[in-house]
């Protein structure tokens, strides 16, 4: 055979199964092509491998799992002077295309992991996903830059070894992360990012029951795209309930739907919102039933995001900028997969989900655990009296209520709100959360 080259990779065993596939990603990436064997020496030299029924099949599933999105793909046994070996060839251009959640290009016989440059290239390159917002330039500069969170991020992206930088000051950092122009202000993306002044604006309601006709908790937050998410995530966490379960000797409180799915949408939502409606907003909504999140501007081309989690098409990206500079903090895994795995946590925990993407943006809708909260909550008023409920209600209304409020509304002393309060926490139906002056109520379920 010929000698290993960028298309081309010998491996002797199935052992080497996962470093195959880094290699087909790879070449993919540089050559939208490659060939892959097992069984065949470095020199070229056929060693042969034992083939059983599944081999192939287990091939089959290894790479359909791992090599996002899914390129075209043959796998063959192949026989020489009684050796048996498998031949791979991958095609695609659905580029770039990652293995197990990373990105590889080829150099000579030799899978390096891309550079943020690199990556940010591939989307560059991509006419019909690139956003020119982006890159637009601002009339903002260095001194507009949150430093604090700029060092903070760089640390981040280290730990997680997405980069390999030190810090040395913010020109430098934002320069290498492609968020300054030639003129040495913030394009658009670093700004809305990295800016100190509260660029982005996004909304959030919490509602007792499935309509907005009752009174709920409304909210606007003003941050950059960091502070949103951070505050999006909390918002929710803080109005949806944690079921207590207790595992070996550990009592857990397990979310109501899984944190990790819902953290996946909410990033998803920063990351295809379309910034140039600056009359629309990202939107965070609670319903007794449901929890929806919005963000102004369809998925591109109005995809169906099940072709994205099924491996289909590469992930088509409105803000690659954006969307590379959240990958290098791990916010992002391999473009794309977001949604794999959103539906499979879902089907995990058995909780149903639809989504709309319109004219107007995309909404994501997870439908909350009703039967199983309602059943705790029979329990629970088996053992709180109308004061405990009264003042649980109240808690919903607002979080940040205080002992003297609540025994002004509900024409009580504060001494026997303070008693039914402190039950409350102990039977862990609601929980203080941060100090007396500048904390909180969360509501555990109920």
């Amino acid at each position: 055979m010929k000698k290993e080259n960028e298309i081309l990779e010998f491996k002797k065993s199935l052992t080497q199964l996962k470093e195959g596939i880094i290699s087909l990603s790879a070449m993919l990436n540089k050559h939208k092509k490659g060939e892959l064997y097992f069984g065949v020496h470095d020199n070229g030299e056929i060693c042969g491998l034992s083939i059983g029924k599944k081999t192939l099949n287990d091939i089959s599933h290894e790479i359909q799992n791992n090599l996002k999105p899914y390129p075209n793909v043959t796998i063959e046994e192949l026989i020489d002077n009684d050796k048996n070996y498998i031949k791979v060839i991958a095609s695609g251009s659905e580029t770039p295309y990652s293995a197990y959640g990373r990105y590889y290009i080829r150099v000579n016989d030799s899978d390096i992991i891309m550079s943020s440059y690199q990556l940010q290239q591939f989307f560059e390159n991509k006419k019909d996903s690139y956003s020119d917002w982006e890159n637009k330039e601002t009339h903002y500069g260095i001194d507009d830059v949150d430093e604090d969170a700029l060092l903070n991020y760089i640390r981040q992206a280290n730990d997680v070894s997405r980069m390999s930088y030190v810090f040395k000051n913010s020109f430098e950092a934002l320069t290498k992360l492609g968020l300054l122009t030639e003129n040495g202000k913030l394009n658009n993306a670093g700004y809305y990012l990295f800016g100190k002044n509260k660029p982005l604006c996004i909304k959030e309601g919490a509602f007792p029951t499935d309509e907005r006709t009752e009174f709920g908790e409304l909210k606007i937050y003003k941050g950059n795209i960091f502070e949103c998410i951070n505050e999006s995530i909390t918002f929710i966490n803080n109005h949806i309930s944690f079921v207590p379960q207790i595992v070996g000797i550990q009592r857990i409180e397990k979310p109501e739907i899984p944190i990790k799915a819902i953290r996946e949408i909410v990033i998803n939502s920063f990351v295809h919102r379309d910034y140039s409606k600056v009359d629309d907003f990202n939107q965070i909504i609670i319903y007794k039933s449901s929890l929806r999140i919005y963000n102004p501007g369809q998925i591109i081309h109005s995809i169906d995001p099940i072709r994205f989690a099924n491996g289909e098409i590469g992930s088509k990206i409105r803000n690659p900028l954006i969307a590379s500079t959240l990958y290098k903090i791990g916010l992002i895994e391999s473009f794309g997969s977001g949604f794999d795995r959103t539906f499979t946590l879902c089907a995990q925990n058995n909780i149903g989900y639809q989504y709309f993407n319109n004219d107007f943006g995309f909404t994501f809708i997870f439908e909350r655990n009703k039967i199983e909260n309602d059943k705790i909550n029979d329990k629970i008023n088996d053992k709180i009296n109308s004061l405990d409920k009264e003042i649980i209600n109240s808690i919903k209304l607002n979080k940040y209520i205080t002992v003297d409020e609540l025994a002004q509304k509900l024409n009580k002393t504060s001494i026997t709100i303070y008693r039914h309060i402190n039950s409350l926490v102990n039977k862990n139906i609601i929980k203080r959360v941060g100090s007396r002056k500048t904390g909180y109520w969360q509501i555990n379920f109920y």
